[in-house]
């Protein structure tokens, strides 16, 4: 008989740990969806409630988070769901009705910002009006708009680390923020794209515009861009600059390029007299090149650059 009872009370025991593992199992998955009608500052609230018409209209959270209602008196309403907030209020309502039956629901969101910058067509604040993916708020952003290959995210610690494997956290423990391929979120299967945001996350695309600088002694020194194709020829670009001023020291032209490293350096000189007599061939550039013009006036190439460059802002000439 003991050894019955005993198989009886452990039987019983491990349904209670099944039953209890299931319902942390399920936890993760509850809190998901719990977290897409929770009520902030700012948004707009509509109650119905048929027992009370005093009730049953729209109202705004204050920005301390609370709701200041007829009869029920002020209701801290901030972080709590639709269906927390209704048991609240059905249970404030009882002393005055019966059985009063009570509905919620966000009928306006403004408590949901998120800030999507970079390259993409409508940079801004946007309200996601609950949860949304990543891939998601870029579409409600226009999309992106030469974009460069990464996106950025960045998050309040308050609302815990982005869950994803490329998350850093900063030293002080304020943010967190995560860099990731713009490929794979465009890509709606993977997990970067359907990354949920949350309130006041910051979405960064970067940018990557090919742009090819010519400095020094040109009319108009500036930038040209290069948006449809992947080079240019030099005298396009001195085209794109007006020509030559009347101290160009045309034949000791310099065209520098980013190295392996990551640095200029000067990786051909050019006679741009001899390239308008047809005597010398062009040069093809390409994004990051810089053509710097010398002067005649000055005796050394880093005398022109410095002089240059003072004088110079990224001014688009022209886009190709």
């Amino acid at each position: 008989m003991k050894y019955g009872l005993l198989a009886f009370l452990t039987f019983g025991i491990c349904i209670a740990i099944s039953t209890a593992s299931c319902v942390i199992a399920q936890t993760p998955a509850t809190q998901l969806v719990q977290n897409s009608d929770v009520m902030g500052p700012g948004d707009s609230v509509t109650i119905v409630a048929p027992e009370s018409e005093e009730l049953s209209k729209a109202w705004r959270v204050t920005s301390s988070g609370e709701l200041s209602l007829p009869m029920l008196g002020t209701v801290h309403a901030a972080g709590l769901t639709t269906d927390q907030l209704a048991q609240e209020l059905t249970l404030r309502l009882k002393a005055y009705v019966k059985e009063p039956q009570v509905s919620v629901y966000i009928s306006e969101y403004r408590s949901q910002p998120v800030t999507v910058a970079g390259a993409v067509h409508n940079p801004g604040r946007l309200q996601t009006e609950g949860p949304k993916t990543l891939l998601t708020v870029l579409m409600m952003a226009g999309g992106v708009n030469l974009p460069g290959p990464t996106v950025t995210v960045t998050r309040d610690m308050k609302y815990g680390p982005i869950p994803l494997p490329q998350t850093i956290v900063d030293p002080q423990q304020k943010y967190s923020s995560a860099e990731l391929r713009l490929k794979n979120v465009l890509d709606a299967s993977s997990s970067e794209a359907n990354l949920i945001l949350r309130p006041n996350d910051v979405v960064s695309v970067s940018t990557n515009r090919q742009l090819v600088y010519i400095i020094g002694e040109v009319n108009r020194p500036g930038v040209v861009e290069l948006v449809s194709q992947d080079s240019i020829s030099v005298m396009q670009v001195l085209a794109a600059a007006g020509g030559l001023t009347k101290v160009a020291s045309a034949h000791n032209t310099q065209i520098m390029r980013v190295d392996a490293k990551g640095l200029y350096d000067r990786t051909a000189s050019i006679d741009l007299n001899g390239v308008l007599n047809g005597k010398v061939k062009d040069r093809a550039l390409i994004g990051g090149d810089i053509v710097m013009v010398p002067s005649s006036r000055l005796k050394t190439y880093s005398q022109a650059a410095a002089l240059s460059l003072a004088q110079t802002a990224t001014y688009v000439l022209l886009r190709f």
